[in-house]
Order: C-alpha cells, then sequence, then structure tokens
C-alpha cells in the first residue's frame, strides 16, 4: 500500500535521523547484514542558489530508504569544511546519532515562525546530492535545509527542510528491506534539562508537550514524534543499550511489518535482540553506527505512546 511521505499544509513530519559514522564501510557492512538495502555512496554539495554550480559540501552519505522516513549514514570527507568541521566535533562526542530532520512544506516560511519563536536559524543551504536513476543516468535530489547553530540545540544537528525532489530520493527499489522493517517514528533525544528542552521543542516543533512520566515528554508530530528523556529514562526504554553523552540522541523507534519474523531475522544474523516489552524489541546497534532500536509491530506497543500499557 502506497503512503505519503511528505507532510500537507500545517503538518510536520519526522523525516529523516542522521547517523555520524567514522567509517563508512564499515558501517555500510552493519546496515547490510541488518538487512538494509542502502542507496549508493554520494558526496553532499550545495549550491549559492538556482542556477548555480554545485561545491562539495563537506560530508557524504548513504540512506536507507523507509516506506515512512528514512535513516541516514554520514560520514567527514572535508574537515576543513565547515559542515564537515562541525560534523568532526559531533563525531568526536559518540559515534550515533546526530541529526534529527523534520520536514514542512515551505522551510522557508517555516524559518520565518522559528525566527519569531526565538530561534537564530542559519541561512538555507540549498542541499544537493547526485541520485543513480533506475533505467540509467542520474538526477539530483534537492533539499531547502533550515539549521539552528550549534549553541541553540545542542543534542543534535536539529533541522527543518523541504523535499523538492520526492521521486528521486523515494525510489520503490531502495524501500523493500530483507528484516521487514517499514517505517520511522519517534526519536529519543536527552537534553540536559528536562523541562528547558520541553518548552525549547514546542517552539521548535509547534506541538504542545506531554508528560508520560517523570522522565519522559513527548511531542506528537503529524507523523512520529520527538521524545525527550534522561539518562536514567533512556536506560530503562532501551534495555541493555548504552547511553550517550548528555545533550545526545540516544535512539528511536520503528515499525515492523511483522515483528516476530524481524526479530527472528535479526538473531539469525547475530545480533542481540532484547525485549523491552509486550509488542516491543530493542537492539543495541553496532559500534560502527552507533545509537539503539526499538521496534514495534503496532506502533501503540512503544512506551511513550499515550496507549501503552
Amino acid at each position: 500500500m502506497a503512503t505519503r511521505q511528505l507532510p500537507g499544509t500545517g503538518e510536520t513530519f519526522l523525516d529523516h535521523l542522521g547517523h555520524f559514522v567514522p567509517d563508512m564501510e564499515a558501517a555500510h557492512r552493519a546496515l547490510t547484514r541488518l538487512g538494509f538495502v542502502q542507496t549508493p555512496y554520494t558526496v553532499h554539495q550545495t549550491t549559492a542558489g538556482p542556477g548555480q554550480p554545485p561545491v562539495p559540501g563537506g560530508t557524504a552519505n548513504r540512506c536507507v530508504m523507509l516506506r515512512e522516513g528514512y535513516i541516514e549514514v554520514l560520514c567527514v570527507v572535508d574537515p576543513q569544511h565547515p559542515t564537515g568541521a562541525r560534523t568532526q566535533r559531533q563525531l568526536e562526542r559518540y559515534t550515533g546519532v546526530h541529526i534529527v530532520a523534520m520536514t514542512d512544506p515551505d522551510a522557508l516560511a517555516r524559518r520565518d515562525r522559528l525566527d519569531a519563536a526565538g530561534f537564530e536559524t542559519q541561512d538555507p543551504v540549498n542541499l544537493r546530492r547526485a541520485v543513480p536513476l533506475e533505467g540509467g543516468g542520474e538526477g539530483q535530489a534537492a533539499f531547502t535545509v533550515c539549521r539552528t547553530p550549534a549553541d541553540s540545540m545542542a543534542e543534535g544537528r536539529v533541522q527543518i527542510l523541504t523535499h523538492l525532489t520526492e521521486d528521486l530520493v523515494w525510489q520503490p527499489r531502495w524501500m523493500t528491506h530483507e528484516n521487514g522493517i517499514t517505517a520511522l517514528r519517534d526519536v529519543v533525544i536527552l537534553p540536559a534539562d528536562l523541562d528547558e528542552a520541553a518548552d525549547r521543542y514546542a517552539r521548535f516543533t509547534e506541538a504542545a508537550p506531554q508528560r508520560l512520566g517523570d522522565d519522559v515528554i513527548r511531542l506528537k508530530l503529524a507523523r512520529g514524534g520527538v521524545v525527550l528523556t534522561t539518562p536514567a529514562g533512556a536506560a530503562r526504554l532501551f534495555p541493555g543499550a548504552a547511553v550517550p553523552p548528555v545533550p545526545g540522541v540516544m535512539g528511536y523507534g520503528l515499525l515492523s511489518d511483522g515483528l516476530p519474523a524481524t526479530r527472528a531475522f535479526l538473531e539469525g544474523r547475530g545480533f542481540p535482540v532484547r525485549d523491552a516489552g509486550p509488542g516491543l524489541a530493542c537492539l543495541a546497534l553496532p559500534a560502527s553506527l552507533g545509537s539503539a532500536w526499538l521496534i514495534a509491530e503496532d506502533e501503540r506497543a512503544f512506551p511513550w505512546s499515550p496507549n501503552a500499557a
């Protein structure tokens, strides 16, 4: 069944999460063992505006495209480039998720609203990356990205973007995976101050925070959401997984089209899947990727769901 990748007017989706890794080949091998088809290795490019020639952007990536959202894996290719240098500084803190990207139909209008809400956003980035076409040749995936300065969202590179080339990014040949994983859901973030972060992320996401316990707060988006918690809360949500330094990103939720089959596949590949509650499994990812997953067949099984037991 086809699903809608991009939000409509007034909606915000959790679009993708980005792992920063020191060794792209090791990360690629880990993702392959995990059962994912991946997009080709591609160096990022930026342009100054329409009609301007692209220039290298300092980083490169591979992506795991899902029926809803995607997972990005990035490495540094030029540590002297401002984006490459910022990525390297974040990577030196820990290997794992550092990008939290939400999508809005109009990133430039959203940027104006962020400025009005007290965020001093950076100039929009016209991001480009080459994408091979299934029938041969190459296209240019295009995005308008509005990033925040490092000191305003210390937990990671939290950004708003607009997709300009949906069909190039979500090509059907990349969207079916052996492990049965189909969709990205909530990201779990570790701020230094839970209450301060709840106010800040409410202004950034334009969503109301909902407290789900002493140390868990969720901001529900039109698709997916942002979960804020403490290190103790993260250790409870993701049993057996290492908790990264604070501030940072702990991990995220994924949906499977059949949890028993997904779990059997991962265990058959030698990955130590743990029970995390009824209808819920946890996997601490290999060191080459960092971070951790919670996997469910029904999103009501996630512990931050209002319907969770």
